[in-house]
């Protein structure tokens, strides 16, 4: 298995699609800031790294489902899968170092990211405003969906026998997990209640009064009932959700989910991939 991942570190740091995942990741986070130090809105205080790292790992979402898709959507195009079975090479052990070349690419995107935006940030906007514990939580949480997303993107990358097919597949996948996170982070963070002081006079009469406190309404964008329960569990197993709350701390189930996510794609795709016929 050694010469399998070597040889697959050495084609996937020769091609060019990793540099250019790199080079979209400088422009949407790191020029961003460099922009936002050189022309400043009159007026505004200079924004939070937090926010442009955010901004980073949900775009890195795409650019893994790029680069993995097309890194060995390559494998199966030129036949290189196929014949490394000819040779002997095990099925099982094609696919965990296909896994391992394909994290590690995704893990010096992520180490890029976490870098630039540290360097930028400290440099032109001041540097984190966060504490040492809702960074350790960020680092922690976005890790951990990382490992998920590369899993579920290396599942259809190896069991998806089109370059063309696997590379929609996971772009669509990526897209769809991305708005599931920020749809649900937006539903989930509507308060219940809005204080009555707050609602235009003009409004006030279209809004129903709380029960329990006659200073307050009931918030018409508050969902409840099974859709929020419904939409609570997509928020637990969607890593871009994860993504976007990863300041608000470290728990049992926010690492033990992802765990049984990545353990339970990585198991189905190995499955999946030792009956797939790739001739």
């Amino acid at each position: 298995m050694n010469k399998l991942i070597r040889a697959g570190f050495k084609r996937a740091l020769k091609i060019k699609s990793l540099y250019i995942c790199l080079a979209v990741l400088f422009f949407i986070d790191g020029w961003d800031i460099i922009k936002e130090y050189l022309f400043p809105e009159p007026g505004r205080s200079l924004p939070e790294p937090e926010g442009y790292l955010i901004s980073a790992f949900l775009t890195m979402i795409l650019l893994a489902a790029v680069f993995i898709s097309s890194f060995l959507g390559s494998e199966h195009q030129y036949g290189t899968l196929r014949n490394k079975i000819a040779v002997g090479h095990e099925r099982w052990k094609l696919y965990v170092s296909s896994f391992i070349v394909c994290y590690s690419a995704v893990m010096i995107m992520y180490v890029f990211a976490w870098a630039m935006t540290a360097v930028l940030g400290t440099l032109l906007l001041g540097g984190f405003k966060s504490s040492a514990k809702e960074l350790l939580s960020m680092m922690l949480i976005s890790f951990l969906a990382f490992t998920v997303l590369t899993s579920l993107f290396v599942l259809l990358g190896l069991c998806i026998h089109s370059k063309s097919m696997s590379s929609v597949t996971s772009v669509i996948t990526a897209f769809v997990c991305m708005l599931a996170g920020v749809m649900t982070v937006q539903i989930l963070s509507a308060p219940e209640f809005l204080p009555a002081d707050g609602v235009p006079a003009q409004l006030i009469s279209e809004y129903k009064p709380a029960a329990e406190d006659p200073t307050l309404v009931i918030n018409p964008d508050y969902v409840g009932g099974r859709k929020r329960k419904t939409y609570e569990t997509i928020h637990k197993f969607c890593p871009a959700s994860q993504i976007l709350t990863a300041d608000e701390g470290v728990d049992a189930e926010r690492v033990l989910l992802p765990v049984a996510e990545t353990l339970v794609l990585f198991v189905a795709g190995m499955l999946i991939f030792k009956k797939r016929d790739l001739k």
